[in-house]
């Protein structure tokens, strides 16, 4: 259905740079903005009930740093793909590069057995 939209308007969906703006950075935009602000209230809300404790328990800081960078992960991959999209390679392949970067972090979060941790 899209495609037959476009078709029918001879492409012309395209002719305005401020189509690639709307139909892909504002989505990204409103998810991880939106998203965030969510993301950050309930993180406060269960620091502030005190049933998460990062300053106190080893655990708790490490799935709390976990849980950050694999918010910024996802963010990070969908703003690679959706370079990669635009045609802009180079700065996708940063942002692939910075993706495997926060991978290997969170992986060595995860496995790797903090002092005081059970």
């Amino acid at each position: 259905m899209y495609s037959t939209h476009l078709a029918a308007a001879g492409g012309a969906l395209y002719d305005c740079p401020m189509s690639y703006f709307s139909h892909s950075w504002l989505p990204f935009i409103y998810q991880y903005g939106l998203g965030g602000i969510i993301f950050i209230i309930g993180i406060v809300l269960t620091l502030k009930a005190g049933s998460f404790s990062p300053r106190t328990n080893a655990k708790h800081k490490k799935w709390l740093s976990i849980l950050i960078l694999g918010f910024v992960w996802y963010l990070v991959m969908h703003g690679a793909w959706i370079l990669a999209a635009l045609g802009h390679e180079g700065w996708a392949v940063a942002g692939g590069v910075v993706v495997m970067v926060l991978a290997v972090i969170t992986t060595w979060l995860t496995f790797h057995r903090s002092r005081g941790a059970v």
